[in-house]
């Protein structure tokens, strides 16, 4: 976790965050001249520091970021062996409906 201080709240560096109209904006792991930390956003535009994203687009939202899990092997091997089973007949393995 990376905290960053503005106005007496605490932002997680590592998480991205939503503004009021949707924008994602992330820190790009840059700092601007003045020590503070530079996001960028999934819109067209330039990167900014958070105090000025904050301003302009506030309030921004935290969200954390998706993680991509990668397979272990042995589920890998399962797949590429043919064990799968259609959504039905999990459902009616484990006794429930989806």
């Amino acid at each position: 976790m990376t905290l960053y201080l503005h106005n007496d709240i605490e932002f997680d560096l590592d998480c991205e965050f939503v503004d009021v109209t949707g924008v994602v904006w992330s820190w790009t792991g840059g700092w601007s001249p003045a020590g503070e930390p530079m996001l960028g956003s999934d819109a067209s535009g330039p990167d900014l520091p958070l105090p000025d994203a904050y301003y302009y687009h506030g309030p921004l939202i935290p969200r954390r970021r998706k993680t991509t899990v990668k397979p272990s092997a042995a589920f890998m091997d399962t797949l590429r062996a043919g064990y799968v089973e259609t959504d039905e007949a999990f459902a009616a393995r484990i006794g429930g409906v989806l």
